[in-house]
C-alpha cells in the first residue's frame, strides 16, 4: 500500500561493494497468494471460512490491528527457525542524486543454512559492478571468495562477519537486523490471510511511517513509502519488503529498498563450494 507522508528522508546506510554504481478486512476469508512460488504445485486455495484477519492465530507480537511489538515478533521468528534449515534471499540498495551528481549502490543476496551440518553459504552480488562475494561457514570458520574487477581473492577468517563485504548482507540466516529495519519503519495493518504451499499467512501492509528506535531510518518530507510483511502462526516472517522514494523541487532525489524472502524451510541443503581447496 503506497502512502505519501510529510517528513524529510535521511538515511544512514553503510554500503560495501564500493563502485556498485486501511482498515481491517475481517470479513474476508483466506485467499491463495502465489508470492515467490507462483508455479508451485503444492499451493492450495483453502476454504473461504478457514481463516480471516480477525480469527487468524496470531503469534506473539502481532495482532489484527498491527505489529505491536517488533522485538517480540522477531524473537518468535528466530525461535521458530531455530534448528531448521532455511534459505534467505533478497535485496538491499539506495540511490541519491541531484543536478550535479548522483550515486547508487545495492546488492542481491542469498543465505543458505543447513541445520544438521551447521553449514551456511552466503552469496552477495553487488549492483552495477557485478562483484561477487561468497562465504562458506562451518565449524566456526569462514572461507571466502571475492570475484572483482581486480581478480579473484580467497581467504579464511575466524568469524563470518570478519570476511570482506559480509556486513552488507543480513547478519544471519534469520535476517533479524534487516527485518527490524523493515518492521520498525512504520505501522502495519493486517489486510488479508493467504495460503502459500498449504501454510496460512497473514498479510500486513504499511499504513503510517514512524520514526522508531527499531527502524534505523529517519523518515520525513514528501516521501512515498511502501511495505508488506507476511507472517505465519508460528511467528515465521516468510516475506518482508520496504521501499522509500523522495524528491524535491531542487531536483534532489533519494531511494531506499530492502527485501527478505524465506524459502525451503526445513529442506535447504548446502553443498561445499568447489573453490574451497583454493583457500
Amino acid at each position: 500500500m503506497r502512502k505519501r507522508v510529510l517528513v524529510t528522508l535521511a538515511l544512514t546506510l553503510v554500503v560495501a561493494l564500493a563502485g556498485c554504481t486501511g482498515g481491517l478486512s475481517g470479513g474476508e476469508g483466506t485467499t491463495t497468494d502465489a508470492g515467490t512460488d507462483s508455479t508451485d504445485a503444492n499451493e492450495e486455495a483453502l476454504d473461504s471460512t478457514t481463516a480471516t484477519v480477525t480469527n487468524f492465530a496470531y503469534p506473539a507480537g502481532a495482532t489484527p490491528s498491527g505489529i505491536e511489538n517488533v522485538t517480540t515478533l522477531l524473537d518468535e521468528h528466530e525461535a521458530a527457525l531455530s534448528g531448521s534449515s532455511v534459505t534467505l534471499s533478497g535485496t538491499k540498495g539506495f540511490s541519491a542524486g541531484g543536478s550535479q551528481s548522483s550515486a547508487s549502490a545495492g546488492i542481491e543476496y542469498t543465505i543458505e543454512h543447513e541445520a544438521s551440518s551447521n553449514e551456511t553459504l552466503t552469496r552477495i552480488v553487488g549492483g552495477g559492478s557485478g562483484n561477487t562475494f561468497t562465504s562458506y561457514l562451518t565449524d566456526g570458520t569462514a572461507a571466502y571468495r571475492v570475484d572483482g574487477s581486480t581478480g579473484v581473492e580467497y581467504g579464511a577468517v575466524s568469524t563470518a562477519v570478519d570476511a570482506p563485504f559480509a556486513d552488507t548482507a543480513p547478519d544471519s540466516f534469520t535476517g533479524r537486523t534487516l527485518l527490524r529495519t523493515i518492521l520498525g519503519s512504520g505501522e502495519y495493518n493486517a489486510t488479508d490471510v493467504v495460503s502459500r504451499n498449504g501454510t496460512e499467512l497473514v498479510r500486513y501492509d504499511l499504513e503510517t511511517v514512524v520514526s522508531t528506535p527499531d527502524a534505523k531510518l529517519n523518515i520525513g518530507s514528501d516521501t512515498q513509502v511502501e511495505g508488506t510483511v507476511f507472517v505465519d502462526s508460528e511467528g515465521i516472517i516468510h516475506e518482508a519488503s520496504f521501499s522509500a522514494t523522495s524528491g524535491t523541487d531542487e531536483g534532489f532525489s533519494f531511494g531506499y529498498e530492502a527485501s527478505a524472502v524465506f524459502s525451503d524451510i526445513g529442506s535447504t541443503t548446502v553443498e561445499e563450494p568447489d573453490w574451497l581447496g583454493e583457500v
